[in-house]
């Protein structure tokens, strides 16, 4: 039987910044973001992400600014062990266990994104929904585009 061709993708990762899922004490089976390279593009998909520190564990229960902003710092460090950056993040799924809270996330991502420098933003939708653990009040999933010449760190801190 022929081998049938597939598109090269390699999963992202910055154990500085996040531990991989499967690397929990209680095991979740997927991948912090998938690194998928196209012709002249490589396309950057971040799984959902929140407030969690390098162990695993959630940070900051409670406070939906320091969530918000711990998400993005975490969605951040997985972009630079890809070379990229949040210019260079083309849409974001946001989710929110209560929107009640929308006011608050969106003053820090205002702020964080005026802080990046960003123009144009990315698309984005914002969702309230159950995320998986109940410590938890932000969740972020982000795609990124970058140039495929781009060069990925080589001593970076995947």
């Amino acid at each position: 039987m022929p081998t049938k061709s597939r598109i090269k993708k390699t999963p992202i990762e910055n154990k500085q910044v996040l531990s991989e899922a499967y690397d929990y004490k209680k095991k979740v089976s997927f991948t912090r973001g998938m690194r998928v390279e196209l012709d002249n593009c490589v396309m950057l998909f971040i799984s959902g992400t929140a407030s969690v520190n390098d162990e695993g564990t959630y940070v900051h229960r409670g406070d939906v600014k320091a969530q918000t902003r711990r998400t993005f710092t975490n969605i951040q460090g997985l972009l630079e062990a890809e070379g990229a950056d949040w210019h260079d993040v083309v849409r974001t799924t946001c989710y929110l266990a209560d929107f009640r809270n929308y006011d608050e996330f969106n003053e820090v991502r205002n702020a964080y994104y005026v802080e990046q420098q960003l123009d144009p933003l990315p698309a984005s939708t914002c969702i309230e929904a159950r995320i998986c653990w109940p410590e938890l009040l932000v969740e972020i999933e982000a795609i990124a585009m970058v140039p495929k010449d781009r060069a990925k760190p080589t001593n970076g801190p995947a």
